[in-house]
């Protein structure tokens, strides 16, 4: 987010903290910031602070920074699931009207300092989603800084993002994960082709990442788990009795068809 802001020009100055002192320091020789912050407590001298930290973290950072938060500090995120986090800023801050939970759809399986890029959020979508309790100000503001990122804002009920994003996000990663493993159990000779490679490529996210993602988002995440379990075994039934028509038609109710452009 450092670099796009800075890519893109905006009057802004970027403190930044990290718990690895190396991190910070690299951030700003880099120029991704304009200055460290000595201790996460400082940040709440900010204007907007963001948290991009693993989920579980931000329940202490909202703890360590509410004691000292300003009435018109605007507090946002980027993880990938935001029922609980926005219950806990509900539960932690002075001004939890102030906290406008965000996911930028833009991730990749690369994390820390050396995978950001600048042009990370052109044109992917930013969900915000704000509650009955948010300042409208605050969420303008915060809208306002998505837009000049060259996102489009998104604005949607926590409750269901975190449902939609078990079947778009959190059941493709289990996929690759498992997927790696079963290769893993029963060696191949060939490296796999492009479809391989697509279907594996989130694999390399970080464990502990998802490990603390998916028992946030356990229940949403379990439904969807459940529903493919039950479509699989519907397949290899079908294969098991070499019956084409019913595979044929199984596999069109999930093909998806291209037009050719043009």
């Amino acid at each position: 987010m450092g670099l796009a802001i800075k890519a893109h020009r905006l009057p802004l100055q970027i403190m930044g903290y990290d718990l690895r002192r190396e991190v910070m320091e690299e951030a700003h020789a880099r120029g991704v910031i304009d200055a460290p912050c000595p201790t996460l407590e400082a940040c709440a001298e900010a204007d907007l602070i963001l948290l991009a930290t693993p989920p579980r973290a931000i329940y202490d950072c909202l703890l360590q920074l509410a004691p000292r938060l300003k009435p018109d500090t605007i507090l946002t995120d980027v993880a990938s699931v935001k029922a609980p986090v926005l219950a806990w800023a509900q539960e932690l801050l002075p001004y939890p009207e102030q906290f406008i939970g965000g996911h930028p759809i833009a991730g990749t399986e690369q994390s820390g300092l050396q995978a950001a890029r600048a042009d990370l959020f052109e044109d992917a979508p930013w969900v915000l989603t704000p509650t009955v309790q948010t300042n409208p100000d605050a969420l303008q503001q915060v809208e306002a800084l998505v837009q000049s990122l060259g996102a489009i804002p998104t604005r949607l009920n926590a409750e269901q993002h975190d449902r939609e994003f078990a079947l778009l996000s959190f059941l493709p990663h289990c996929i690759a994960f498992s997927l790696i493993a079963l290769q893993q159990e029963h060696p191949t000779q060939l490296p796999g082709g492009r479809s391989w490679r697509d279907a594996t490529r989130v694999a390399a996210s970080d464990p502990e990442l998802w490990t603390e993602l998916l028992i946030l988002n356990r229940q949403n995440t379990l439904e969807y788990l459940n529903a493919l379990t039950h479509r699989l075994r519907e397949l290899a039934e079908l294969l098991a009795q070499a019956d084409a028509e019913q595979i044929r038609a199984f596999l069109r109710v999930g093909s998806v068809r291209y037009t050719p452009r043009g």
